[in-house]
């Protein structure tokens, strides 16, 4: 499976996939944070943190929160469905404490509704979690600020199934009984 094109088995398509979203995250963060933040996919093996300030994402929770509708094309079923998803955002450095209060306001704020929705709307921020400080050891055994959030958001998730419609029918008139005699 290949989820970045946005592919499910036996052909369903699934959108927003979770790049979208991650890519949709990320590129908010990068629009009200300093230059200098790294903002990364967390949980990631075989990857050295960046050096410096720098935020993981993390996707941890999916919640079905409407009952699904239904649309047909030409060529397909489309399976709309309502979730309230979460993003966990570990923020690491030494201003993390102060740029993690910008992003919970503005959370929170019309601006990061104005954002996703001018950003082609595949998320609507619904609040945050209480932020929390971590305590972290980094490799060298030093203690290193951590603030971590839960963003909650909601998404229309979309499955398109490939389904085959009759669009035209051929009616052919018989005579049953001549075709078919009367068995007495």
């Amino acid at each position: 499976m290949v989820e970045s094109a946005g592919d499910t088995a036996d052909g369903y398509i699934l959108t927003p996939t979770d790049t979208d979203i991650y890519t949709a995250v990320r590129a908010w963060l990068l629009s009200i944070l300093p230059g200098s933040i790294r903002v990364v996919k967390g949980q990631t093996n075989r990857s050295a943190p960046p050096s410096g300030s720098f935020i993981a994402m993390t996707l941890i929770g999916r919640e079905r929160i409407a009952t699904n509708g239904t649309e047909y094309t030409d060529t397909q079923r489309i399976i709309t469905e309502q979730v309230k998803r979460t993003m966990q955002l570990d923020l690491f450095g030494s201003t993390s404490g102060d740029m993690m209060q910008v992003v919970t306001a503005l959370w929170r704020d019309f601006q990061a509704s104005d954002y996703f929705r001018n950003s082609g709307g595949i998320l609507s921020p619904l609040y945050t979690s209480s932020v929390r400080q971590l305590g972290f050891i980094n490799g060298a055994k030093q203690y290193e600020d951590c603030w971590s959030v839960d963003l909650a958001f909601q998404t229309t998730q979309k499955i398109s199934i490939p389904q085959q419609f009759a669009d035209t029918l051929s009616i052919d008139l018989i005579e049953v009984d001549t075709t078919y005699p009367p068995q007495e």
